[in-house]
């Protein structure tokens, strides 16, 4: 067995193992980088193949950063530093001649793991990064002890992360905490699409066709009825061009909202990159400081959402008082001209009465009794969208009828807004708590009135009323949403894999609660119970004599663990003179225990000349090491392998 297949190996695979959770991120032309890298220098060590010399090495270098400026130019951000060290992962194996070669591969392995935090903290990805610092490890063994074995290493990586598993968890509880995610550093997260700034036909029929988890919402009571589960998020009020767009400025309101049987909740939402935070309708106030409730009831964040937030909401489903008037002359505006058969339509409803109630109704009455269809593939609308939607087509999904919804009572003179977020939600029965997915994705309209205010109508619930206890998959016809992949082959087990994704999402939030929870707050809290206060030099004082204690203590106590026998262990050549020892007395020739390494081999010899040229060869190397002073690397590495290929048969 050459050098380089002593590392090489157990080198690639701590990379392999660290690159894995980036895959999806990572531009395709690196993983199929790295995998031609990584596939030709383990065919190299099979078949003899030439390795690259440096000036080659130099070029392939100078080719991987010339394409990650190329893909990065404009974005130079975490996934081009990821993508850099992809691209220096796969060549740097191939330079492994020197122990100092071998240790930077290593730390590229750590700095690759560590940089897997950069996208996320779920539980999964803590669980994974375990494992990875568990191989990346016992790589790193296997460079300072090539003698040794595959399991041995592991072994011995398993017990180093063990061993850092108490200081790990001392830091965590301790070390003061930064704000944002675990290293203070902007999270990316994998976009997840929501709702933009804009709603027109096809906008949320879009994000239905996605089963992306949306965000997750734990109750300190009971789980409202399904008539309250009104997800609101953004809110559309001018009509531009065929489309519904967010008013231009929403004033914020100063005082939060009053209202009666409040429900407490707390939300875990997924990155969306956009300001919008979404909360039961109708909110009381904005649930931190890095918020803002508005004077249309909505929430939003003082920045665009690239990580998960965990935060704490109060709603009230049912009546709220101080129902803000604002907004309600912008909404009546509509476009001068456009859909006569549309404005016929409102004029004749709204022509014997001026109650708003039954201007709504007669408006619900309409697309109940109509024959229209929830569908997501409705066809397209031409310039008059409303005249054709209500009076040709009539098929089309939330979008469109509470767009056209908004439109008919606007022309009829209700004001009306469109209100963009989600319905409902999936309970999960391990933890209670319902998830919200971007198939629950929604659109329904709200109208004013001088005595109840702004009132939410769904216009979809005439056309579509199983939308509301049975989701979208149980309101649209059978296979309009896409089943997935494996779908099909599932089938038969749907129920139990469906019982595996319930348990680990809720094991993975409450690791989440447990884990991003523990804000500056509360770590201050845990503190103070121990009598350490940052505000005064005394408790400063008491901060840096309890930590010299913790470290002193948990230094000592690895010290025992690690030296209370340091008389048993073996050096390498003793190790394997022992195993050799082991395997002659398996085939019945057991060693005497006054009798020295020469004698014994003359014992084994005369019992056994089958065995008498190999037990000679390998007393002989032993004695050299042992007691002639023979240091050589490559009389070790006889020695050793003579050792492990050495297998006497016992003789009846």
């Amino acid at each position: 067995m050459s050098e380089q297949r002593k590392y090489v190996p157990a080198l690639t695979l701590a990379l392999i193992v660290a690159v894995i959770p980036h895959a999806l991120q990572l531009p395709l032309w690196i993983v199929a980088w790295c995998s031609v890298m990584w596939g030709y220098l383990l065919a190299s060590l099979r078949f003899g193949w030439p390795r690259p010399n440096r000036p080659v090495r130099v070029v392939l270098a100078l080719i991987g950063i010339a394409g990650l400026l190329a893909t990065y130019s404009t974005r130079l951000g975490p996934e081009a530093y990821i993508g850099l060290l992809a691209i220096m992962a796969a060549l740097k194996p191939f330079e492994s001649a020197t122990h100092r070669d071998r240790m930077i591969t290593v730390f590229i392995a750590y700095f690759i793991i560590i940089s897997s935090l950069l996208q996320t903290e779920t539980f999964a990805i803590t669980l994974y990064m375990f494992f990875s610092v568990l191989v990346t490890t016992a790589a790193l063994v296997r460079v300072n002890n090539p003698y040794g074995r595959y399991r041995a290493d592991l072994k011995r990586a398993g017990m180093i992360l063990g061993q850092a598993v108490p200081l790990m968890i001392i830091l965590f509880l301790l070390f003061p905490r930064m704000q944002g995610s675990l290293f203070g550093m902007r999270q990316t997260g994998r976009a997840i699409s929501g709702f933009s700034e804009q709603l027109s036909p096809g906008s949320v029929s879009s994000l239905v066709k996605s089963d992306e988890v949306a965000f997750r919402a734990l109750f300190k009571g009971p789980i409202p009825p399904a008539d309250q589960l009104y997800w609101r998020g953004v809110v559309f009020s001018r009509l531009k061009n065929g489309s519904w767009h967010r008013p231009k400025r929403v004033p914020k309101r100063g005082e939060p909202l009053q209202g009666q049987d409040p429900v407490d909740y707390t939300i875990s939402i997924e990155p969306h990159h956009n300001r919008w935070i979404f909360a039961l309708d109708v909110p009381a106030r904005a649930p931190t400081k890095w918020s803002s409730l508005y004077r249309d009831f909505t929430v939003q964040s003082r920045r665009a959402i690239s990580r998960k937030r965990r935060y704490e909401m109060r709603s009230y489903p049912g009546d709220i008082s101080g129902r803000s008037a604002w907004g309600v002359d912008a909404a009546l505006k509509l476009p001068a001209e456009g859909n006569p058969r549309t404005r016929k339509l409102a004029a004749h409803m709204g022509r014997d009465t001026g109650n708003v109630a039954q201007i709504v109704e007669r408006g619900l009455k309409y697309l109940e009794k109509n024959g229209f269809v929830y569908t997501l593939s409705p066809p397209l609308l031409d310039n008059n969208p409303m005249d054709t939607f209500l009076f040709e087509s009539r098929q089309g999904y939330c979008e469109h009828y509470a767009s056209a919804f908004a439109y008919l009572m606007r022309a009829a003179g209700v004001p009306a807004r469109i209100v963009g977020g989600y319905l409902g939600g999936e309970r999960n029965p391990f933890a209670d708590y319902l998830i919200i997915r971007q198939s629950d994705a929604h659109a329904w309209v709200e109208v004013w009135s001088a005595k109840a205010g702004w009132t939410r109508v769904d216009p979809t619930l005439a056309v579509a009323p199983a939308r509301l206890d049975r989701g979208a998959q149980g309101a649209l016809s059978p296979g309009e949403l896409p089943e997935g992949g494996a779908g099909k082959y599932l089938a038969p087990f749907q129920s139990f894999v469906k019982q595996l994704q319930l348990g680990w999402d809720a094991l993975s939030l409450q690791w989440e609660a447990w884990f991003h929870g523990y804000s500056r707050e509360e770590q201050q809290a845990l503190l103070e119970k121990l009598g350490i206060y940052w505000q005064s030099w005394k408790g400063m004082f008491t901060a840096l004599v309890f930590g010299m204690i913790l470290v002193a203590g948990i230094t000592g106590l690895y010290g025992v663990v690690q030296f209370r026998r340091p008389h048993t262990r073996k050096a390498p050549v003793a190790k394997y003179y022992e195993k050799f020892c082991k395997k002659l007395a398996r085939a019945g020739l057991a060693r005497p225990a006054d009798m020295g390494p020469k004698d014994y081999a003359a014992f084994a010899a005369d019992r056994r000349p089958d065995l008498r040229e190999e037990v000679k060869t390998i007393t002989d190397l032993y004695i050299r090491m042992r007691y002639g002073g023979d240091t050589h690397l490559e009389t070790r590495k006889q020695f050793i392998a003579r050792v492990r290929r050495f297998k006497p048969k016992q003789k009846s």
